[in-house]
């Protein structure tokens, strides 16, 4: 593993890049996923496969409007720089519930298997695989 300065700035980077990820997500603000993805980016999620950012965006944002309360917790991430490009591990727990109640109704835990690329405006992630370990419905 190479910590030099750069490789430093660059998983610091990447890592908020997660971090992102996950406040779009928790605050239902998914059109701040086009500043957290690439145009062409493709991925799978609990609502199937998606290739391009639009149809990425719909495919998650499909799987959380209709839950008011929702918590990504990303860690555990391993960040690994290839020059303009990166690969990232991380675990993933997803709370989903109602309004009414601090009780979730569904809490899922997986992987997230993210590629990123440095573009002109910072790292994006290009792929973005979410794989389910472990599924509680209420």
């Amino acid at each position: 593993m190479n910590y030099d300065l750069r490789t430093l700035a660059d998983r610091a980077e990447l890592h908020d890049l997660l971090l992102h990820l996950g406040r779009a997500l928790d605050e239902h603000r998914f059109e701040d996923l086009k500043d957290v993805l690439t145009p062409d980016a493709t991925g799978t999620t609990r609502n199937g496969t998606g290739s391009g950012r639009d149809v990425l965006i719909a495919q998650i944002e499909a799987g959380n409007k209709d839950h008011t309360r929702l918590l990504h917790r990303l860690s555990s991430a391993l960040i690994e720089v290839d020059g303009d490009t990166a690969t990232i591990r991380a675990s993933i727990t997803a709370l989903s519930g109602h309004a009414d109640s601090l009780v979730p109704t569904s809490r899922r835990y997986g992987l997230a298997r993210t590629k990123a690329v440095r573009t002109p405006d910072g790292w994006r992630i290009s792929e973005l695989n979410v794989e389910p370990v472990f599924v509680v419905e209420k």
